[in-house]
């Protein structure tokens, strides 16, 4: 696992937070993709979910976007985007989101852990995430803007599930034991709203939640408690909830 950092240098101004749509910055990283290779971009357009990579923007105190950052899951999602983003680093070529233009400042890689580090961790009965991008998860035709422990640590789970190698996969019946064990003792979250997408006009908004929550977990089973650390561990590459590649549920973990 890999942060791939990708700053910014704009043209014409500082770009302006409120402008962008996190459609735009999804649809941004495949068009620099397609610049390097379209059959690769293609792949990863593709892909099917959970898919090997997560995204976040993150902006300057003022409210101005200074960058992104990616995590990548797997060793090919890394080589893809590393080379798309240092061939744009490179060109110099002007990129634009919306009417706003800029060149690639600076792209920095970071090596994580792999699955089998994050799969040998020492149990706790604690952990806190600090949720940095909106967050909700899918429930029935709308969305559930509230941190429930079953729901947090489903979409890392998926993530394992797909992505660890084969030994290291983990039982369905943890997420029973999760839902059952598993509960958040504090929090200071609040709503935070997020604009997908502008049509004709009008904002397509995604609602959902940020800030700081702790976790305990109230058993004695040591396998499930490491597998809990691991998934939280998981959940800053992965992100957490729905729509993690365009933006939302970015977490960190203390």
């Amino acid at each position: 696992m890999n942060y791939i950092t990708v700053s910014f240098h704009p043209q014409n101004g500082r770009i302006a937070g409120q402008h962008i749509t996190m459609r735009g910055l999804h649809g941004l990283l495949f068009n620099v993709l397609k610049q390097v290779n379209e059959e690769t971009a293609a792949w990863l357009h593709k892909h099917p979910s959970p898919k090997p990579f997560s995204m976040v923007p993150y902006y300057t105190n003022d409210g101005h976007l200074a960058g992104l950052r990616y995590a990548l899951i797997t060793d090919a999602a890394l080589d893809i985007m590393l080379r798309a983003w240092q061939f744009a680093t490179h060109q110099r070529t002007p990129l634009h989101l919306g009417r706003q233009s800029f060149t690639i400042n600076n792209v920095e890689c970071i090596e994580g852990p792999d699955f089998l580090t994050l799969a040998n961790l020492t149990p706790h009965h604690q952990m806190q995430l600090e949720f940095v991008s909106p967050t909700a998860f899918r429930q029935g035709p709308g969305h559930l803007p509230l941190p429930l422990p079953g729901n947090v640590f489903r979409w890392p789970f998926n993530v394992w599930q797909r992505y660890a190698p084969e030994r290291l996969r983990i039982h369905e019946s943890w997420l029973d034991w999760c839902a059952k064990n598993v509960f958040v003792t504090a929090h200071r979250i609040e709503t935070a709203v997020i604009t997908i997408n502008l049509r004709n006009g009008r904002s397509d908004d995604f609602i959902g939640f940020v800030g700081p929550v702790t976790f305990h977990a109230q058993s004695k089973d040591d396998e499930a408690l490491r597998i809990w650390q691991a998934l939280g561990k998981l959940a800053a590459f992965s992100g957490v909830g729905h729509k993690t590649t365009m933006g939302m549920g970015a977490v960190t973990i203390s």
